[in-house]
Order: C-alpha cells, then structure tokens, then sequence
C-alpha cells in the first residue's frame, strides 16, 4: 500500500516537473515557488494586485528604494537542534499532492506516517516547543555580525523577533512563550536593535502574527495543504496525535479576543521599546476573525512616523516582497525587495551548504538592475554565534564590493530607451553590465558551476562610448558600436568566477 501511495507522488511530481519545463524554470525553482505558495496560504499572506501602488512620504523612510543590501537574520529556539524553524512541527507536505484511499487513511494516521516516508514526523509541536528550555545564547554578539555585514556592503538587517512558532525574543508582557519566563528577562531583541545602530545599520523587526504556541489547543497542526487535500484525516494536535475534544464557540471566541490582544500588544511593544525602527517586515496575519487588521498601519505610523512597512499582514504596505524567487524581470515601478537565502534554509540547520558567492552576487545585481533591494537569509547557532562560514562567505562579498561597489551603491536601472543584454545599471554617464557565471542544471552550489567561457554582450540606444574596461581591474576591452549599439566581447581568460563587470563610458 506505501508503494501506491509513493507511485502516486512520484507521478504527481513529474507531471510538475514536466510543466516547469515548459515555463523555463529548473525544477528547484518551480519547487521552491509551490513551496513559498504553499507556506503563504498557511500563515493567511493575500495581497492586493499591486501591494504598494503608494508608499510612505516620510523623509526617515526614503532610504528604502536604494538600500541594495539586506541582511535577514532567522534565529529561535530550533537553533537549539539546528532544523528548519516553525514548519518542521507542520507534517504532510507530501499529503497535498496526494488523495489517500480509506485505506490508505487508516495507515498513516495508525503510524503517524504524515510525510509518507515510512517514520513519524521529526519533531512533534510539543517536542520544538520544549526546545526553548535549552535555548540560552550565552555567545550572542550581534556587534560582530554586523561589523562583518557593514563591511560586506548590507546596509539593513532584519531579525525575526517572534516566528511563527510563537517565542518571541524579548520579556514581552502578552503570553508566556518569550524570553520573561526562559531566559530571565533577558532582551535579544535591545542588544541587536543597540547593535545595529553602532554599526550604521538600518534597524529591520521581522514580526510573525501567526503563534503555533499560542493557538496549540485550537489548529490543526497537519500541514494545510495536507488536510486540504485529505480533509478526512484527523485534526491534529501538539503531540501530532488526532483531537478528541472540541473547544466550544464560546471558547474559542475569547481564545480569538486573546490572540488579537496579544498580537497588537506585542507589536506595540516593538515599536516602543527600543527607540526608532526603520522597517517593519510582517509574515502572516492571525487566524483569527479580521485578523489583518489587529493593528492599523495608521497605529504602527503614529508610533513609528518614518517606519517602512512590508504588505504581509495588511495586504498592502510600502513595498512587494518577493520571496525564494525572483518573480519578475521588469524594472520596478514602486518599491520592492527580492529575499532568499545563502544556504537552502533560513535558519541555521546543521550541515547546510552554502550557495555559490557567484550565485548570490548574481541575484543580487540582478535585483538591483530592477531597481529591487536583495535580502539575503542566515541563521546564527543557538549560542548566537555565526558560524565560520558565514563570515567566510560575507569575506568574500565584502572583496567583491570593495572592487565593484560602484555598480551597485547609487546606481538605478538602464533609462527606458536603452537595453542590454545582460542586468545592467547606470549612474549619470556610466554604464555597468553584470557578467554573472553559469551553473547547470539551475543548479546554485559550486560545484554546480560552469567554467567561465567567452561572452559577447551588448548595450543599446547609447551614443559611442568613451571607454570600455573591467570595473575591477581597469582593463580596457575591445568593443564595436554601430547603429546605436555598443557590442563588447570579454574573453574567459580575464573572467572570474564571481559577477564580472564591465563599465562602459559613454560620450556626452
């Protein structure tokens, strides 16, 4: 019977993987795209057809459009076991693209079988809610995080402040799942926010409305598309054992009056406690009645005047948010920001390989070409400590900034009338065209990486250029231009295997 279910799933993902195919997008993409779906329809993400059509006016706010540089810092309590944080406790992402027989049914809730991989789930909600007694970062300096960050070139940092496994990092006065009562009062949250500002960088609060501790005797933790799919399967809860009592109408109406407390309590507190926030990046809304609007924007603005504020509570806000994907190739026409991660998760899970520097910078000037800033994802250990590898890799940013920073700090995309055929910016009279190194099979790691080749690129509707050279080395390199066109060959020997970049001067 396993074997059936297993033949139904591998069908069902060939099919996907077909269709990717056909929309030119590698398998991963087109995973991580379902999977980014999947996890927003959970947490109750729906957002207006163009989120932020109008932006904040605030003069303390206009630093956004040019940021460039994020960096998106993912820590709680699963740093104690080092697993992916909040969805590990979800089982049955397997489910949703399978519709189980009775029979079927009847196996999987008898062996706790959710992910259909023949053993129970990792971690019951239980088990990674007990993880707190054991999270104590006796090692946390965010100082020396965001010295290295500075240095890399990110000019914001955003902290997840409570995820949506509900501990939140600071002695908050709502609920019990926080930091008064695990860790003496103890204010991670003060220390990074204090950190960031020595260090002249822009304060980001990562702040999940959903609570999985708080709402643990009421949802069902089966994974959503799981018991859509499968709506006969028991509802689950925290030992991921099926239900056997229903909370009355009654009750679950305080638990709603509570839960909305909570949430606009805890988020006053953010905006309050610490001094001036720069942004305020929302991941969900509260599943809860009118749970979009437990706190206004005009509330977060009349406590936080020049705040930046993501859409992903209120369905609009100051900017779209993109997420594992970049979901455009148009220069943007309002604020937005483009978040993924250095290694394929975003907290800190054990033995993670990082994704190519190449990779990285690639997306990163790719979203700047668009006028788009690039968050980029770490998780710190549970003694609050980055691993070596981190710093290793931002080491390796912080070259190439030092090199080619010019192509990204101040810099807008190509004006309307001209093109390239590579991501390109520009500042005054200066042209700057990515060279980014391939990989294959949509692959992102090194030994992904294709050796650099020679490549002809081009720049349209400009007059003739002045000079043409390498940014980082000064070399002058041949071009033709005719017809308002600037065509520019770059041999593979002068290449490297990080963004090369060519500037091109041209006449006035």
């Amino acid at each position: 019977m396993k074997s059936e279910i297993y033949h139904r799933l591998i069908t069902t993902l060939i099919v996907a993987i077909c269709a990717v195919t056909v929309h030119a997008q590698s398998p991963q993409q087109k995973s991580d795209a379902e999977a980014v779906k999947a996890e927003h329809v959970s947490i109750g993400i729906t957002t207006a057809k163009n989120p932020a059509a109008v932006h904040t006016l605030h003069p303390d706010a206009q630093w956004f459009p040019d940021a460039g540089l994020g960096l998106f810092i993912h820590w709680g309590i699963a740093s104690v076991r080092a697993i992916n944080i909040s969805w590990p406790m979800r089982p049955g992402r397997a489910l949703a693209k399978v519709k189980l027989t009775p029979e079927e049914r009847e196996r999987v809730v008898r062996e706790s079988d959710y992910n259909l991989t023949g053993k129970p789930p990792e971690i019951t909600p239980n088990e990674y809610f007990e993880q707190a007694k054991n999270f104590n970062p006796q090692k946390y300096d965010p100082d020396k995080w965001l010295k290295a960050a500075k240095k890399a070139g990110f000019t914001y940092a955003v902290l997840t402040t409570r995820h949506h496994e509900g501990f939140a990092l600071w002695p908050s006065a709502y609920g019990e799942f926080n930091t008064k009562k695990y860790m003496g009062g103890r204010d991670l949250v003060k220390d990074f926010v204090e950190a960031c500002r020595r260090n002249g960088i822009k304060v980001g609060l990562y702040y999940s409305p959903p609570n999985w501790y708080f709402d643990r005797d009421y949802m069902n933790f089966l994974y959503d598309g799981g018991s859509k799919m499968n709506p006969e399967l028991p509802s689950l809860g925290p030992d991921l054992k099926p239900r056997t009592s229903k909370r009355s109408d009654e009750e679950r109406q305080k638990h709603q009056e509570e839960y909305a407390r909570m949430v606009k309590g805890q988020i006053e507190e953010l905006l309050t406690r610490y001094g001036k926030i720069d942004l305020l990046w929302f991941d969900g809304k509260p599943p809860i009645p009118n749970g979009n609007n437990v706190i206004s924007i005009e509330r977060i603005r009349e406590l936080q005047p020049g705040i930046v504020i993501n859409p992903r509570l209120h369905g609009h806000g100051d900017f779209i948010t993109y997420e594992r994907t970049l979901g455009t190739d148009k220069v943007a026409t309002t604020w937005a920001e483009f978040c993924n991660t250095w290694t394929n998760s975003w907290p800190h899970v054990a033995g993670a390989a990082f994704r190519s520097d190449g990779y990285v910078l690639g997306q990163f000037v790719t979203s700047r070409s668009l006028g788009i800033n690039y968050l980029l994802g770490v998780g710190p250990m549970s003694t609050g400590e980055f691993t070596p590898e981190i710093y290793q890799n931002m080491d390796v940013v912080a070259g190439w900034m030092k090199q080619n920073g010019a192509a990204v700090r101040g810099t807008k995309p190509l004006p309307s009338d001209e093109s390239a055929s590579v991501p390109a910016t520009a500042s005054g009279q200066t042209r700057y065209l990515f060279l980014l190194p391939k990989f294959k099979d949509g692959g992102a790691y090194d030994k992904d990486m294709m050796p650099p080749d020679d490549v002809e690129v081009t720049l349209k509707g400009v007059v003739k250029p002045t000079s043409v050279k390498l940014l980082d080395s000064g070399e002058a390199l041949k071009f033709d231009f005719a017809n308002d066109i600037v065509t520019v060959k770059i041999p593979a020997s002068v290449r490297t295997k990080l963004v090369d970049v060519v500037r091109i001067e041209i006449g006035r």
